[in-house]
């Protein structure tokens, strides 16, 4: 027998013995909003569309009725919306979810699609199919634009980042489809999924109600013993161990792990400020493999690391052991993949780290731990020169009488909360001081938008934390300005926007003088296409909108105007943007 879900008990989990959860319902819409909240997903992302009107009904009928439902954020771009979502599942680490009008909604949301994918996040993302019954139909065409809006696979846009995608049926049980969905994205390795909703499936009656089994993601999978003592043996054999990591600090556990085996054997880490997987001022902090010269190595361990080190600046020799540890560490997703690897160990990082880590310690043996401590303490003093040479660069740069890139970078390490997020792109990170895990988010791959919206996403997901978002002009405008300001006001979300403003795109500046530097771009000093200059009014912009805007120019005011767009956000509860003027893109950079 099933459970039946009261209103007093919504959130129960079925007595023992039941394999199934039900819940009253009317129609599959409701339903399916049923089977979302009791999944885990709190929050339906939402922009406005004619097909998707039932799920506002659903959601307006069940809360009212006592049953369970997402809550709807209103949204006024899908792009802003399906990062917000990424951003809500950063925050909690539950699945979010995203509504979006047929498919140029979901088109429009493109960008954030490869974002959502490529960093790995659960979120469901549901756009509606348009009606194709006739008018006499209940839910069928009912305008003379969804004539207009049939495509003849709705969901092949959209089909190559998923982890699984389904159009409902007007047969389908709408809480096993929800409870399927979340099931797959929520097992390793994570990821988004899409459901086509076409109307007259959504108001399909459900004389039964939401009736489904309880579907629990897979566990993530765990190292073989043999490989992990193989990994600990050749780190402790190498003299010059190095850890790669992109993504380890994604689960916040193995900061303190990956900082502890890196200590204990005396390596040095590249990290990507992706998310904080090693202090940013830690003595063994290397930087990010992705652009940071590699030092040498005779033993790499990559974990959840698509790009452990980058081809154009390092070749490791045949000599070079490589061991690799993530839930996919051949990398399926990129077609031609060329990185070698001695041992690929196919597991959870959370759970390999920690055993690798206490496999070490017991292999270790009393020279080796000699021979360890010994390259630690070289290493520390190595890393303190380089931190001291860091801040003195900073203050240089300030006392030109400027703002570059690496003075606003550590002005935000010096003046935000030590427990300040900071969702951040194309920018300077190299000065933003994170220690504490869960403190950065940045976007995984090349879709421009994400990290402005996502902040707002982790604001409403999480409101005790104070939220930054730090990015280059060309991000912030494909972030749709307008709409993440008035989302991070609506919601009562408060997030301080930092603009790194170059007025330029780096992909029409450094890149194409890095292709022809001897070019006639370079000779003219022409980079027309790439460069933006005068760019927009960006704070005068939000001050229009209600938030607080400043355009900062003075070096030496720079942390003033941080301290007044943090008591904008934590003390009026207004979001602010700080327009920050750096050199030129290029020609003028000091």
């Amino acid at each position: 027998m099933a459970q039946v879900i009261e209103p007093a008990q919504q959130q129960e989990q079925p007595k023992s013995g039941s394999r199934n959860v039900e819940v009253p319902a009317d129609q599959a819409s409701e339903a399916l909003m049923a089977a979302m909240k009791l999944g885990g997903i709190d929050r339906l992302w939402f922009v406005s569309g004619s097909e998707i009107g039932v799920l506002q009904e659903a959601a307006v009928k069940n809360e009212e009725l006592g049953r369970p439902t997402p809550k709807i954020m209103t949204m006024v771009h899908e792009q802003a919306a399906l990062a917000a979502a990424g951003g809500d599942t950063v925050a909690t680490g539950k699945p979010s979810s995203v509504a979006l009008h047929v498919e140029v909604g979901l088109m429009n949301a493109g960008a954030a699609i490869h974002q959502t994918d490529r960093g790995s996040l659960p979120v469901l993302i549901i756009s509606g199919y348009p009606p194709s019954a006739a008018p006499e139909v209940h839910g069928g065409r009912a305008s003379f634009i969804n004539w207009y809006q049939q495509v003849p696979d709705q969901g092949q846009i959209v089909r190559q980042y998923m982890r699984w995608d389904h159009k409902l049926a007007p047969y389908d049980n709408p809480g096993l489809v929800a409870s399927r969905a979340i099931q797959v994205m929520m097992s390793e390795p994570k990821g988004p999924a899409y459901l086509a909703l076409p109307r007259e499936s959504s108001v399909t009656p459900t004389p039964q109600g939401a009736r489904f089994p309880e579907l629990t993601p897979a566990r993530p999978p765990a190292a073989d013993p043999a490989d992990i003592r193989q990994a600990a043996r050749w780190l402790l054999e190498a003299e010059r161990p190095l850890i790669s990591t992109y993504e380890a600090g994604a689960n916040e556990a193995n900061v303190a792990v990956l900082t502890e085996l890196a200590e204990l054997l005396g390596a040095r880490v590249m990290a990507d400020a992706a998310r904080v997987n090693i202090a940013g001022r830690h003595p063994l902090n290397a930087g990010s493999p992705s652009i940071a010269p590699v030092p040498a190595t005779d033993c790499i361990l990559a974990v959840d690391a698509v790009v452990p080190w980058m081809p154009t600046m390092f070749n490791p020799d045949r000599g070079t052991k490589i061991i690799r540890i993530g839930v996919d560490p051949i990398i399926r997703m990129t077609t031609i993949y060329e990185y070698p690897a001695d041992l690929n160990i196919t597991a959870w990082s959370g759970q390999a780290l920690p055993a690798l880590l206490e496999e070490v310690k017991s292999q270790m043996t009393p020279e080796q731990k000699r021979r360890c401590e010994d390259r630690f303490a070289a290493l520390h003093a190595e890393g303190e020169q380089k931190l001291q040479a860091y801040l003195d660069g900073a203050e240089a740069d300030r006392a030109k009488g400027v703002i570059t890139s690496r003075w606003l970078s550590h002005q935000l390490g010096e003046t935000l909360p030590a427990d300040a997020t900071i969702t951040h792109e194309l920018c300077d990170s190299s000065g933003f001081n994170r220690s504490k895990p869960g403190t950065l988010a940045g976007g995984i791959g090349s879709g421009l938008g994400w990290a402005a919206p996502a902040a707002v996403g982790i604001k409403a997901a999480d409101p005790s934390r104070t939220v930054v978002c730090a990015l280059g002009d060309g991000s912030w405008m494909f972030s749709n300005p307008q709409a993440c300001v008035w989302a991070s006001q609506f919601h009562k979300a408060p997030v301080m926007f930092v603009i790194f403003n170059n007025r330029g795109y780096r992909t029409g500046t450094h890149e194409v003088l890095r292709m022809f530097p001897e070019g006639y771009a370079a000779k003219n000093t022409n980079l027309t296409g790439g460069w933006f200059d005068p760019p927009p009014n960006y704070s005068g912009e939000a001050a229009a909108s209600g938030a607080y805007g400043e355009k900062v120019t003075d070096p030496n005011d720079l942390a003033n105007a941080i301290k007044r767009g943090l008591d904008a956000i934590q003390k009026q509860g207004v979001p602010a943007v700080l327009d920050v003027w750096l050199p030129k893109h290029v020609t003028n950079e000091v």
